[in-house]
């Protein structure tokens, strides 16, 4: 403890030597980005990454700090926007708040997840996963996260279920960002498409379930666990193949249908597209509540770049994102569920029609190519906040 103190303490210190020598550096146009991140999972990768190269593609000069890369993240004299990624207001983080405060550089709070809210317990089932110990740091990182937003010049959401939710809580001006595909993801998901043209017309298909660590996602699943028996049933010559760490619904534990399940890790996402494709059909299912819903419709994007088709729940991150009957299908019913599964089972010509559909609206709507433009106008808006404000 004492350690981690004199770590944060010194960490002030050296942001507080730095501040002089940053405060006159000019402004330039259009603004120079800093993107500041602390992991680097998977919602880094969109929000941070995938934002960073929509700035590129845009013409912006950008780069990408690590929160604990002292020596570059208090230089702020080549930036004209900072734009942090879920941190919360502490030790780390201060130094740029009162930075960006004393040189008028707008400051950027962006998530896709309810970082904010301490509901997300509940939401998240967090309880049943956790101790206390570690309960008892997660709601003061929560609060502290609440606390960074109050402090930004505005919010970027991945939604706008989840801009909608923030505007109830902090009074900050909010824009609507969505998580988009990035360069590397299309030309990987390109080579997985093209190889298994060969094999989509799989005389025994397969259901995909692509899920994360920590059984993050076993109340998903176990919201279709009776549908998936009875597709199971109906169809004898599927299979289902769920990759993470996952708890198999008591449905699906039934001797004849439990041997059909094949149950594999977590893959790298570079490696994702590969196993998306080796499967016939995708599902999404989700649990309903607010933090379900201001989810993004990732795994949708996902399984249609590689023209895949999929079945999701009929709730915001997919409504969105999908037109039922055209580019997938949407289920808010078991039978919802068993309908749209058996259908694309039994019909392999449907599954290439969907599956094509879903791949050629991706592909023209949600990638970082395509949206560069809109998140350009974005951060233009944004910086001109802080000339009105001053």
């Amino acid at each position: 403890m004492i350690a981690r103190v004199r770590q944060r303490l010194s960490a002030l210190l050296r942001a507080a030597v730095a501040l002089p020598r940053t405060i006159t550096a000019p402004r330039r146009s259009p603004p120079r980005l800093r993107f500041v991140y602390l992991d680097t999972g998977a919602s880094t990768r969109y929000r941070i990454w995938h934002h960073l190269e929509q700035a590129q593609i845009a013409g912006f000069v950008a780069d990408a700090v690590s929160l604990h890369d002292s020596r570059r993240l208090y230089d702020l004299s080549q930036t004209d926007l900072i734009y942090i990624h879920r941190l919360p207001l502490a030790a780390l983080t201060l130094p740029l708040v009162v930075a960006a405060r004393l040189r008028r550089i707008p400051l950027v709070f962006d998530t896709d997840d309810l970082v904010w809210d301490e509901r997300e317990r509940e939401y998240n089932f967090l309880d049943r996963r956790f101790d206390e110990t570690t309960m008892a740091q997660w709601l003061r990182t929560i609060r502290a996260t609440h606390r960074l937003m109050r402090c930004a010049t505005a919010l970027v959401l991945s939604t706008p279920y989840l801009a909608k939710l923030a505007s109830v809580d902090v009074p900050r001006p909010i824009f609507v960002s969505p998580n988009v595909l990035s360069r590397e993801q299309i030309a990987l998901s390109q080579r997985a498409f093209e190889e298994r043209q060969p094999h989509r017309l799989a005389s025994a298909p397969v259901i995909g379930y692509f899920c994360g660590h920590a059984h993050v996602h076993d109340e998903d699943l176990a919201t279709v666990g009776a549908a998936l028996r009875a597709v199971m049933e109906a169809c004898p010559g599927a299979r289902l193949c769920f990759y993470g760490e996952l708890s198999l619904p008591p449905e699906l534990m039934e001797p004849s249908i439990r041997e059909r399940i094949e149950l594999l890790p977590v893959v790298d996402w570079r490696d994702l597209p590969r196993h998306i494709a080796a499967v016939d059909i995708n599902i999404a299912p989700l649990i309903d509540n607010p933090q379900r819903r201001s989810k993004s419709a990732i795994k949708y994007l996902e399984a249609a770049a590689v023209g895949v088709p999929t079945v999701a729940a009929r709730l915001e991150p997919y409504c969105d994102a999908i037109t039922d009957g055209v580019t997938g299908f949407l289920a808010a019913t078991p039978d919802d569920w068993v309908t749209a599964l058996t259908g694309l089972l039994r019909d392999p010509a449907l599954r290439l029609r969907i599956g094509d559909a879903a791949r050629s609206e991706t592909l023209a709507r949600h990638t970082t190519e395509r949206q560069a433009i809109g998140f350009a106008q974005m951060i233009e808006e944004i910086t001109a906040l802080m000339e009105i404000e001053h």
